[in-house]
């Protein structure tokens, strides 16, 4: 089953690399654990990293901003373009995000958002049972 769910979400991330031209994008937990991933296997470790700083960005950008809803993380670099960070439920525990390395001068927007409702309707019975059996 978990060789199954991994196929399928991999599969998601690949089509949406195909279709933004996007090199890399992978399901990884808050911890940096890659759960599925589709691309450049060589950066996934180091860009799943940047979650971990997300729920700490989150928390400030609450606190100092007031922006309750933070949606998405996006760390830009001139040269190569963005890594978008972006939770797939917020209330889910453990917390799942879609992270996309963006070339410069693409779009992601509408393509994370969609490959983002996608992987959650898969992920959903897993973090439903986690849910139940904390």
């Amino acid at each position: 089953m978990v060789q199954a769910l991994e196929t399928r979400l991999q599969a998601l991330l690949e089509a949406m690399n195909a279709s933004g031209h996007y090199p890399l994008s992978l399901v990884c937990a808050e911890d940096g654990l890659v759960i599925a991933a589709a691309g450049e296997r060589l950066r996934s470790e180091a860009i799943a990293s940047l979650t971990s700083l997300f729920a700490d960005i989150a928390t400030r950008a609450a606190r100092d901003l007031g922006c309750r809803m933070v949606d998405e993380l996006t760390v830009c670099d001139v040269a190569s373009g963005r890594v978008v960070v972006r939770p797939l439920d917020p209330a889910a525990s453990p917390r799942l995000f879609l992270v996309t390395q963006v070339p410069r001068d693409r779009s992601w927007r509408r393509n994370t958002t969609t490959a983002a409702r996608q992987l959650l309707q898969i992920l959903q019975p897993l973090l439903g049972a986690a849910r139940e059996n904390p």
